[in-house]
């Protein structure tokens, strides 16, 4: 059981169209006649929230990178700014709560309004900032110490159905190995609904072409290490930090392939960083969520409500939340021991195509005994556009047409001090401190 736990909360380092409520009224009010140019005024935006997708070889389906490209899409990107439909987060909480937090200011919404309205010019060619120059597409973190890849390449039959397949990634971790981050690469984005890594238990065995026959969408006794959604945005650990594999440890990546009307290829793999320097703290995850789930047909407002118990002292850094297509709202609410309550974390109005790790930029301390609540509404009525069949009571399952309930709060122990040293994610000795000179973890 202890060996179990350990494994759960390794969890912590990788889980790893936002709509919000609030709309904007950008329009000049008079008192502001300056002329906004794209060179000046809008490239600077566009680079620091939208290029990020909105590039080329990006996920979006045009980029924004230059005037050319951006322009033929002046009038859509105004609307969907006013609005709050791009750039996409979902979490409410002022700018600056989260860390690399995309959205937009009032005053940038106004700019980009004022700018298409008096014709979206493009100004002096000299104000346009340096083109931003970004990572490997493969590996945005940069390359992996180690990268584990599905034996053979799967291809995915032309079915309007959803397809789930387990992959064993064959290899074994002979020693203990701490990790600063991993990250799950699709091979095909067009293929892949989703992918779950497990940690699998000796059982089960692969076949030649390395898929493991098993129709249990949860892998009766796998352990989730890690996982990959559209939207994810998963990060490597800053110094001091991370989190163990056992000695032991097999992986397999169980992949969730769409509905294709065509068919398609992927070959999905994972990269491992190793941690070097010092370690401290562990990364640690408390888990709320159920497969008890039905929801009667029509229900506009279903509420399941998980409450769990922080057993130490907690430096809370970041949450996650998942629903299906039902899903409407998600909020994380604290109880501490002296009865004050709090709401750290709210999705107001969820959106399953968007769904991401949502890490602050300030820690928040958590006593011994504060139970935190995990409350998941759902819209199983005609209300919900994106709702495939109202009159269906819809239950715990794997399908997009299923529904799911979980979140995660990632957190470390204050007063936790590990201190020893790994080099390559192994334990070594500590150097003396002639040895070490000015260097530490990656």
């Amino acid at each position: 059981m202890k060996k179990k736990l350990l494994l759960i909360s390794v969890v912590s380092l990788f889980f790893a169209a936002y709509l919000l409520s609030l709309s904007v009224s950008a329009a000049d009010d008079g008192k502001n006649k300056r002329k906004f140019t794209f060179t000046k005024d809008i490239a600077p935006i566009f680079q620091k929230s939208c290029e990020t997708c909105h590039r080329a070889g990006g996920v979006a389906p045009m980029s924004l990178a230059s005037y050319e490209e951006a322009r033929p899409w002046a009038r859509s990107i105004k609307e969907k700014v006013i609005h709050r439909l791009m750039p996409p987060f979902s979490a409410a909480g002022p700018i600056g709560y989260y860390t690399n937090d995309p959205r937009l200011t009032d005053e940038q919404v106004a700019a980009i309004t004022s700018w298409v309205d008096s014709g979206a010019p493009k100004g002096n060619p000299a104000d346009m900032p340096k083109p931003l120059v970004w990572q490997d597409e493969e590996w945005p973190q940069g390359k992996p110490d180690l990268v584990l890849t599905m034996k053979n390449p799967y291809k995915v039959k032309p079915e309007m159905k959803d397809e789930y397949q387990l992959f064993d990634l064959t290899h074994v971790f002979t020693e203990e190995t701490w990790l600063r981050g991993v990250i799950i690469r699709p091979g095909n984005r067009r293929a892949v609904h989703h992918a779950t890594m497990y940690i699998l238990p000796e059982n089960l065995k692969a076949g030649p072409d390395g898929r493991i026959d098993t129709n249990d969408v949860n892998v009766r006794g796998g352990i989730v290490f890690a996982i990959w959604v559209p939207g994810s945005n998963p990060r490597l650990q800053p110094a001091g930090f991370g989190a163990p594999i056992p000695k032991g440890t097999r992986f397999g990546i169980q992949v969730h392939y769409a509905p294709l009307a065509e068919a398609a290829t992927d070959q999905t793999s994972v990269g491992f960083y190793f941690a070097n320097g010092v370690i401290k703290k562990q990364n640690r995850l408390l888990y709320g969520g159920t497969d008890l789930i039905e929801i009667p047909a029509g229900a506009e407002n279903h509420q399941i409500i998980q409450k769990r118990k922080f057993r130490t002292d907690a430096l809370v850094r970041g949450f996650t939340a998942h629903m299906h297509l039902r899903g409407k709202s998600f909020v994380v609410r604290f109880v501490y021991p002296d009865g004050k309550v709090v709401t750290p974390f709210e999705i107001p109005r969820y959106n399953f195509n968007w769904q991401r790790a949502y890490r602050i930029n300030e820690a928040i301390l958590v006593p011994k005994g504060t139970i935190a609540e995990y409350i998941a509404t759902f819209d199983n009525s005609a209300k919900n556009p994106y709702n495939p069949d109202p009159t269906a009571v819809v239950r715990f399952g794997p399908n997009t047409t299923d529904e799911m309930m979980s979140g995660s709060i990632f957190y470390i122990i204050p007063d936790e001090n590990l201190n020893f040293w790994v080099k390559n994610g192994l334990r070594v000795p500590a150097p003396d401190a002639a040895a070490l000179g000015s260097k530490g973890q990656r």
